[in-house]
């Protein structure tokens, strides 16, 4: 009988820490998730726009723009990377069609513009500005909430 109990007792030590591992890691898991799911998600671009706040529900990129800046002193360049935020896919479609004419209105922007004024942030809120308006002469351009700037080099 002493040889039972030691392995009875190893067995009942073993399915206790293995049921405690468990509570361990599914609470674990379920406070990942609720503390995850809620920060993460409602600060979302697309949780947005499902909720109606605003936010784009779809990006349509744009290939990066490599231009000439208007300095006359000196040779600078501007290389940046551009993201249309519509309010949906169907958007996307209609603009792509638009594309060489959105691109050579950016080209034509960009390549007015001196390094002094992109330098600033208030410049970079100008010319996302000034895009829009570019935007709005296009066809389908009225649907584009926000542009978003996703590399931006000056040099």
């Amino acid at each position: 009988m002493t040889e039972a109990t030691p392995k009875k007792s190893r067995r009942l030590l073993f399915l206790l820490l293995a049921g405690v591992g468990l509570l361990l890691l599914s609470g674990g898991g379920l406070a990942y998730l609720m503390l995850t799911d809620d920060s993460s998600a409602a600060g979302s671009p697309a949780r947005a726009a499902e909720e109606g706040k605003g936010g784009p529900g779809a990006v349509m990129s744009l290939e990066p723009f490599l231009v000439n800046l208007a300095d006359q002193e000196t040779r600078r360049y501007l290389k940046i990377k551009v993201e249309l935020g519509v309010d949906q896919e169907k958007t996307v479609k209609e603009l792509e069609k638009a594309l060489p004419r959105i691109r050579d209105a950016f080209i034509l922007l960009l390549g007015s513009k001196t390094y002094k004024d992109l330098a600033s942030p208030e410049g970079k809120l100008r010319l996302k500005e000034e895009m829009m308006t570019k935007l709005a002469q296009i066809p389908g351009g009225k649907k584009v909430r926000e542009v978003f700037f996703t590399e931006f080099v000056a040099q």
